[in-house]
């Protein structure tokens, strides 16, 4: 732990007994919520000391800083670049309309007429945050402020297109001339499209050689109905940034509540619990979680085998030594509370930067444990975390005796799952900025701990060098879980819509694209993103799985875009054909939402057999906040299975959890293989298996294995809800970007035109 922490630390815990503004009043002396007013304490401590020099977040205070500040400029150079990066500053800041002035009046300094100062060396970087800003403006003015369900979701829907038009307006002028003095600037062209869309002119506003076909990757799926955004209308439209998403069943009700958190310093995390009336109202008061804040990811389990639902809130990704927060460990108290416990569960000893975790039991003692991993650098080290469940409430790091304590650099996405079915967990673990790994379990050792050596470069799956999110699951249904997992190249963050703009116009690139792994079942992995239709830049940030069409195989939905305001790109949608590879449906679906997407989260929350989607949706810095969104599935087209755990009933954590299913099909019989757990990274599903099958399938056998021991056969079709409940285990993952300190270094700029200065 660093030293600023181990004292900030002392002076909590002197002050633990003072009074604290967490939650309703009567509870302030309730010995339970010690740590949470202790957790609340420590979030204060460090929001008042958050600089921001070390913490991207903070845009507002450092364009104060900027304006109160300013270097002596040595030339004109100097303060073209200065003024332009406060003006950044102001709109990473929410402040779009003085982010505007400060260009237009530096445009206006500039001699000449518009169509001659766009072409004039360096000063197209201007026009390019200028019409940005617009863009900007238009949203804030729109569907940030007034938004409702259709809202920034492509293909745009009359009640979508923007009242207050100057934003896009102006934007779409100014687009349009970048367009015509760079053709080739495909930036420019994919906004100019995104901004007709808000105003309800594309494709027929625009010039024909510039329209840019949204729908062009999709694959319409027969019968596949569009999914429905009800967020505002069931009031968990939460307005933040980027975040963790759960959807779980908090208060063993039968129905799933919905838990979500937002990256700012002080964006409070929200829970609401599903009233089972289609209804949900808002729980965070109550469960004495006022004042946890922060957080860019959340996983849940039932750590201590009690039948409730727990949750493990990461903070400090990507901020390195600005990171040095604790993460909270929030136990669920069974009486609709949770109590803070991450000190005096052992948790709370090293405040290190981490966005993703996953649990699983690494042991097999029937307790589930939990991976943490930290992000480091070649300056920084943090090291991952293996916290073994001790069965008192409390937990031991283990992970530098048992080889999983490394650095592991922008560590991303954490996936726990038992690749090679022998009944151990193991770890799938991919980095930004370097080789993934696999760590296969060894088993219990003499001494009783439990090793794990590195097989990824023997399995097949060190790549994408810039790996983020991966979802671990069986997608061809063969018994073996497969690794899908995208690539986030950091030195094209600012040129996101450009690269996904020229993969949807078919001008090649040399980008990292996302990578499928298909399990063979004997240690090697088949590189499959080709054959399945999937190697593409998609640039996610969020990334789950859930069955969208309700038939059986696993889809998957991507939440993305990257920090600058340019990355204006819609979530995207993949239906698994059966397990021989992926459609697009992303235009089909309904579900492109532009605003940039984070926790992804599936369940049946409406309880009529098909599962929906919650995702967190803003980005990382104050200005760019958006609404969240609950997609509700109309596509009760077939039949279905419900499983239901508790961890309670079967004295042994139910978070790998295998159910194998046989149907007796037109085509002959087949097995179809599902396990419990969060699906993916960022965001984390349900704990409980929905499992969908087509009208000419029959189940006639169902298998269920906990931790390598099959618990109980039961034959029989069944399409109604069983009465158990389940546990799953989240399954983390993992938003990159990197940052440095606002800096600028002169260079020459001269206003002489040129023919093309990009």
């Amino acid at each position: 732990m660093r030293l600023f922490s181990i004292l900030l630390l002392i002076l909590v815990l002197h002050s633990c007994g003072s009074d604290s503004s967490i939650s309703n009043a009567s509870n302030v002396t309730d010995a339970r919520f010690d740590g949470n007013r202790r957790m609340v304490q420590v979030l204060d401590s460090l929001t008042q000391v958050a600089s921001p020099e070390t913490n991207y977040f903070l845009s507002g205070k450092r364009a104060a800083m900027m304006k109160a500040n300013p270097p002596q400029f040595r030339n004109q150079s100097d303060r073209f670049r200065w003024t332009l990066e406060y003006s950044k500053q102001l709109l990473n800041s929410g402040n779009a309309e003085e982010s505007i002035r400060e260009m237009e009046a530096l445009l206006q300094e500039i001699p000449g007429t518009l169509d001659e100062k766009i072409k004039m060396k360096g000063i197209k970087p201007l026009f390019d945050a200028l019409a940005v800003a617009y863009l900007r403006l238009g949203e804030n003015d729109n569907c940030v402020s007034v938004h409702n369900n259709k809202s920034c979701i492509i293909p745009f829907h009359p009640d979508a297109v923007h009242q207050k038009k100057d934003g896009s307006t102006k934007a779409i002028e100014l687009f349009g001339k970048l367009t015509d003095a760079y053709p080739d600037d495909v930036q420019s062209r994919w906004l100019m499209n995104i901004a007709a869309m808000t105003l309800g002119v594309y494709p027929k506003g625009l010039p024909p050689k510039k329209v840019i076909d949204f729908s062009a990757q999709d694959q319409p799926v027969k019968d596949f109905l569009p999914l429905k955004n009800v967020a505002k209308n069931k009031g968990l439209d939460v307005n933040g940034l980027s975040g963790g998403a759960i959807m779980e069943d908090f208060n063993n009700d039968g129905n799933l509540d919905i838990f979500c958190s937002s990256y700012g310093l002080y964006d409070q995390v929200r829970l609401f619990f599903n009233d089972g009336k289609g209804g949900f109202y808002e729980q965070t008061d109550s469960a004495q979680l006022t004042g946890i804040r922060g957080g860019l990811n959340a996983k849940q389990a039932d750590y201590d085998n009690d039948g409730n639902i727990d949750i493990l809130l990461l903070r400090g990704a990507w901020l390195d030594k600005g990171g040095e927060w604790p993460n909270s460990l929030l136990h669920n108290n069974g009486d609709g509370t949770f109590s803070d416990v991450t000190f005096a569960a052992g948790m709370g000893k090293n405040f290190a930067p981490t966005e993703t975790a996953s649990w699983g039991d690494v042991n097999n003692d029937g307790l589930v444990d939990v991976f943490i991993a930290n992000e480091n650098n070649q300056n920084n080290d943090y090291p991952c975390e293996l916290f073994i469940n001790n069965g008192d409430g409390t937990f031991t790091d283990r992970a530098e005796e048992w080889g999983m304590s490394g650095n592991f650099g922008y560590a991303k996405a954490a996936n726990f799952a038992d690749f090679d079915q022998d009944g151990w967990v193991d770890l799938f673990l991919g980095c930004l900025g370097q080789e993934n790994h696999l760590f296969m379990s060894k088993g219990k050792q003499k001494d009783g701990s439990v090793r794990f050596e590195d097989r990824a470069k023997a399995a097949g799956v060190t790549h994408p060098v810039m790996s983020f999110p991966a979802i671990v699951t069986d997608f061809d249904h063969n018994g073996f879980p497969d690794i899908l997992v995208t690539s986030f190249p950091m030195d094209r963050l600012d040129f996101l819509a450009e690269d996904v703009g020229k993969e949807m116009l078919g001008i090649p690139t040399k980008i990292e694209k996302t990578r499928l792994f298909l399990n063979q079942g004997n240690g090697q992995f088949k590189d499959a993103s080709k054959a399945w239709n999937i190697d593409k830049m998609i640039y996610a940030m969020g990334l789950n799985s859930g069955d969208l069409n309700n038939d059986g195989f696993i889809d998957f939905y991507a939440g993305t875009g990257a920090f600058a305001f340019s990355t204006l790109v819609p979530n995207r949608v993949f239906l698994n054909d059966r397990g021989k590879g992926f459609k697009e449906v992303t235009y089909q679906s309904r579900m492109g939402h532009l605003q940039k997407g984070h926790g992804v989260s599936f369940g049946d929350i409406d309880n009529d057999g098909d599962q929906d989607v919650y995702i967190t949706l803003g980005g990382a810095v104050e200005g760019d906040n958006a609404h969240n969104a609950l997609f509700i599935n109309e596509n009760k087209v077939h039949k279905f299975l419900k499983f239901n755990f508790s961890a309670k009933d079967l004295k042994k954590n139910v978070i790998g959890t295998r159910v194998v299913l046989t149907f007796k099909t037109p085509r002959g019989v087949e097995k179809r293989y599902y396990t419990v757990g969060d699906g993916g990274t960022f965001g984390a599903n349900s704990l409980g298996l929905c499992i969908g099958y087509l009208e000419d399938e029959e189940v006639v056998n169902s298998q269920v294995t906990a931790y390598g021991k099959q618990r109980s056969a039961v034959s029989g079709q069944r399409s109604a809800v069983s009465g158990q409940r389940s546990a799953l285990s989240p399954q983390p993952s993992a938003i990159s970007r990197q940052l440095s300190a606002v800096s600028y270094q002169p260079s020459a700029v001269s206003y002489q035109p040129i023919a093309d200065s990009r």
